[in-house]
């Protein structure tokens, strides 16, 4: 009986404890915000150059971001579209590479594919932030860096070009 008591009291304290860190800053998120109509996560992450690009920076263009991988077929089928929107248009077209190799790996696969467009070292925890599960995976942010529109998987230029009439923009 007095075992039981002992466990039930560090069950209640340690119940305290985990129920204090939980975060109420609205900055944070889990995923669920990810939203057509709710402000992008925050992120700064690497470019392949080794400068740090963060998401407030792009403020006042219209972006496109998208979460690929060296590996991934449905991502190499869309690059060649990818690389269309960013030469012929206003959007400013960003890849994030998730490979965990990083820069060793996605750094010799953009010159051989003529990327036109920056691309990022990405991570598992900036994926999730932005509520990713599979690859491609792409999100449409106005100028204000709302999220317009959310594609899971291959996207076209057609597809793109039809949501940036659809915002006002020219394609």
């Amino acid at each position: 009986m007095k075992l039981r008591v002992i466990r039930f009291g560090c069950w209640i304290i340690a119940t305290a404890l985990l129920s204090a860190c939980v975060s109420t800053n609205n900055t944070d998120y889990d995923g669920a915000d990810v939203v057509v109509g709710a402000q992008s996560p925050d992120f700064s992450l690497q470019a392949l150059d080794g400068s740090a690009l963060k998401n407030r920076s792009m403020e006042g263009n219209v972006v496109l971001l998208n979460f690929w991988a060296t590996w991934c077929e449905p991502c190499l089928r869309e690059i060649p579209e990818l690389k269309e929107v960013a030469a012929r248009s206003k959007v400013k077209v960003v890849g994030i590479a998730l490979d965990e190799q990083g820069a060793s790996v996605v750094k010799p696969f953009v010159a051989q594919h003529g990327i036109n467009y920056p691309v990022l070292i990405g991570n598992e925890e900036v994926f999730q932030r932005f509520n990713g599960s599979d690859i491609p995976y792409s999100l449409l942010l106005d100028r204000k860096q709302r999220i317009v529109k959310v594609y899971r998987g291959t996207i076209t230029k057609e597809e793109i070009d039809q949501d940036l009439r659809s915002m006002g923009e020219e394609t």
